[in-house]
């Protein structure tokens, strides 16, 4: 039995690429529910039952109580038989247990974003094992019957699938091209229409992120370079406070999606003239699928950014420069 473990919709459209790619047979997804009405919303939308043998889903919440229930019913429905684990959050507290009580063949570690791009350089490449222990969590996890984590060394058999580019990868590598989200463009005989698009992103006016304001202007500027009206996609996590912002502006059509955005664009013909944002996943994503679409990076020098914020722009920077020479 192959295990897909998902727990948000991108993640999903990864297991789903994997799924394609690898060819596996005999499918278990463990889905982990979404917990706000877009999240839950987007993965309604995406999932596809025909395409998995099984599927299994549990609530996000009280993660000491639930993962015992994931461990046993993985091991009941398989009966001991178990060939590839395909998951993300490679640094989760339910991963890991799930890894040190069940044993699979082989690892297959996909996208969770950008997420990935520092799990891979700061755990995955130098094999880091992991190491967290929690003492009550640990008594009742004995209690269950089920084996705390400890101390978790690397596993050797790991290998990764992703959208990003890792030269001189250390482990087994292969590439996510997104082929099932590419071949939905080309199958879409909707009316097409042309936008400039940003992307919005999450965590806005959170501690120790971007504030509310900032982002504004952003988005202003975004307009301003616009020749038309905006077309505006929020995060599916950003926060009413700041929408309610956005909806004030001039020049912006605030679309609500239906759909991951990587998907939205498709399902509605919409194809991207200029794909303006800042360092998310989506627009590293929507870069491949629109390969002749501009990208726009909003640089963050006078924008508030953690030092994750400015490695993964640096890459992004980048990747879109290289891009822009071989698209010329």
């Amino acid at each position: 039995m192959n295990v897909f473990l998902v727990t948000s919709p991108f993640q999903y459209i990864c297991a789903n690429e994997a799924r394609e790619v690898y060819q596996t047979r005999n499918n278990l997804l463990v889905l982990i529910e979404q917990d706000n009405p877009i999240g839950k919303k987007q993965m309604s939308s995406l999932l596809e039952e025909k395409n998995w043998d099984i599927i299994i889903r549990y609530p996000r919440n009280n993660r000491t109580k639930i993962t015992p229930l994931i461990i046993n019913k993985i091991n009941k429905l398989s009966q001991g038989h178990l060939q590839c684990l395909f998951y993300s959050e490679y640094q989760s507290w339910r991963s890991k247990l799930i890894i040190r009580n069940l044993s699979f063949n082989k690892h297959i570690f996909f996208d969770d974003g950008t997420m990935t791009f520092f799990d891979y350089y700061d755990y995955i490449e130098p094999k880091l094992p992991f190491y967290r222990p929690r003492w009550v969590q640990d008594y009742l996890l004995k209690f269950k019957g089920i084996k705390p984590i400890g101390k978790l060394e690397f596993f050797e058999n790991t290998e990764v699938f992703s959208i990003f580019n890792f030269p001189n990868c250390h482990i087994k590598y292969k590439e996510n091209t997104l082929n099932i989200l590419r071949k939905k463009i080309h199958s879409n005989k909707k009316e097409l229409a042309y936008f400039d698009v940003f992307i919005g992103q999450g965590s806005i006016d959170e501690k120790g992120r971007i504030s509310v304001n900032d982002y504004i202007s952003s988005i202003k500027t975004a307009i301003n370079d616009s020749p038309s009206q905006l077309l505006y996609i929020p995060h599916r996590t950003e926060a009413k406070h700041v929408s309610s912002e956005i909806k004030r502006l001039k020049g912006i059509i605030y679309h609500h999606p239906t759909f991951p955005i990587e998907l939205e664009l498709i399902e509605h013909g919409v194809i991207p003239k200029t794909i303006i944002g800042l360092s998310s996943t989506a627009l590293y994503t929507l870069s491949k699928i629109y390969p002749e679409s501009t990208i726009r990076l909003i640089e963050q020098n006078c924008i508030a950014s953690t030092q994750r914020d400015n490695r993964i722009q640096s890459y992004l920077l980048d990747y879109f420069h290289q891009r822009s020479i071989h698209t010329k």
